[in-house]
């Protein structure tokens, strides 16, 4: 079980100054955490998805990779623009969303099976299983036989 660095609700900022809550979090290559994200502007307004929907969600920001973002304290609306030192002695201008988080340390609840799903989770099922893959085509009989045998 991975060990998230955020969790579903956090808000976050990115090196550019973009600010967004976490919808959900979801492993995606091994050791890679992947973000759905909800994204706003500076004033506080729901943006929805920003980059090309392409059949997409249309609310939301689907699998952003966690590398460039930073959990946050929660926005207070409007972010206004301040001068923040930039690391070699100089101040730049930025908007800045808030202080910085530590990581969450963050690990989701197990998900249950459902009745139905435990009630067939056993070899019955396994081998109704083997029966499609060898090529089974009445898909009725086969569901009768197997949930009438588990009932």
């Amino acid at each position: 079980m991975i060990i998230f660095p955020f969790k579903p609700g956090d808000w976050v900022s990115d090196d550019v100054d973009q600010v967004a809550r976490v919808k959900s979090v979801w492993e995606g290559e091994p050791g890679e955490v992947l973000l759905d994200l909800i994204m706003f502007n500076h004033a506080g307004d729901q943006l929805g998805r920003v980059s090309p929907v392409m059949g997409g969600p249309r609310t939301f920001e689907p699998a952003c990779s966690s590398e460039s973002w930073k959990r946050i304290k929660e926005p207070s609306f409007p972010i206004r623009m301040v001068w923040l030192p930039d690391g070699k002695g100089r101040k730049v201008a930025r908007f800045w969303a808030g202080d910085r988080l530590p990581p969450a340390s963050w690990t989701p609840r197990k998900r249950r099976l459902g009745r139905g799903a435990a009630a067939i989770a056993d070899d019955r099922f396994r081998k109704a299983v083997e029966q499609i893959a060898a090529g089974h085509n009445d898909a009725r009989q086969l569901a009768k036989d197997t949930l009438g045998r588990s009932r």
